[in-house]
């Protein structure tokens, strides 16, 4: 009868064919910062460029009644898809992830008014958004910033733009309901409330940027402690996007890794087909039920 680990071993190796559906999970986490960071200037300069306006609006929402609809309406649907998909580390990530994408689908769908008193969808539309980045600000902070008693250097630095951009956003949206309150904003013809979305949006771009590995990611180098190749036990193999987020998973759990490839070709600049993920022989106990979860959410193969 083979040991535990090895028929972990065993069975992460046969199924890494099954983990390009993983292969751009990464990808998707940057694709959501992007649309963050560049939804404010597409929807300005194409209602310019493409429409021929010349007029800055007072706030993003307003683009909906622009030859812009469909970008903005396609961009906050796609960040709601990508929420209501998103897989976490516990119950708390998935149902905070799910109320900011339910919040999302009011923005897209209950459109503010163009101009004039706003009626109860223009609220809808105002409460939804409010909910919406207040929630991804929190997330930010909290949920984002958890992991290892003893983080990475790496991990420190991304904990600190995690606050960063949450603090931020939280300011920002904070202005945003002063200027309501007390300079009668709703209907003045200023560009504040602009800026101070563009500015929520960047800094939540960021954040999942960071998230999606673009900022201080994890270096797959050796660590002292894991010098003695025979403590060492294969928990994974696949592409190394899939890699870099188990590896991550791992590590915000306490259980530290190391990512190999033998074949060298990193050493050449060129991208290995696959990475093989390591763990101390010390930590198998405490990171397989971790590994299983991660078989039992991401193996497609799995009968039930």
């Amino acid at each position: 009868m083979q040991p535990a680990w090895q028929e972990l071993t065993d069975f992460m190796a046969i199924r890494s064919d099954h983990t390009e559906q993983l292969h751009s999970y990464l990808a998707l986490r940057k694709a959501v910062g992007w649309i963050g960071i560049f939804l404010p200037f597409v929807l300005v300069l194409g209602n310019l460029i493409l429409y021929g306006d010349r007029k800055v609006l007072t706030n993003m929402s307003v683009y909906y009644h622009t030859g812009m609809r469909d970008v903005f309406v396609g961009a906050i649907c796609a960040i709601a898809l990508f929420l209501f998909f998103y897989k976490g580390y516990d119950r708390w990530d998935n149902v905070s992830a799910d109320i900011a994408g339910a919040c999302a689908l009011g923005v897209a769908f209950f459109p503010t008014v163009e101009d004039g008193p706003w009626d109860w969808i223009a609220w809808v539309h105002f409460t939804s958004a409010a909910c919406f980045l207040v929630i991804l600000a929190l997330i930010s902070i909290f949920l984002f910033t958890r992991g290892d008693r003893h983080p990475t250097v790496m991990k420190k630095k991304r904990n600190l733009v995690y606050r960063v951009c949450g603090i931020v956003m939280l300011a920002a949206l904070a202005s945003i309901e002063i200027y309501f309150l007390f300079f009668d904003g709703i209907n003045s013809d200023s560009r504040f409330v602009l800026i101070a979305e563009t500015v929520t949006l960047m800094a939540f771009g960021i954040s999942w940027l960071t998230k999606g590995g673009t900022l201080y990611p994890d270096k797959p180098i050796k660590k002292d402690y894991m010098e003695n190749e025979e403590k060492l036990i294969r928990v994974f193999v696949g592409p190394e996007p899939t890699a870099l987020l188990m590896l991550e998973m791992l590590e915000e759990t306490g259980v530290k890794g190391l990512m190999k490839n033998d074949s060298g070709l990193g050493y050449l600049g060129a991208v290995p087909p696959v990475m093989d993920l390591y763990i101390m022989e010390e930590d198998l106990e405490k990171a397989t039920p971790l590994i299983n979860d991660f078989r039992e959410k991401h193996d497609p193969g799995k009968e039930s």
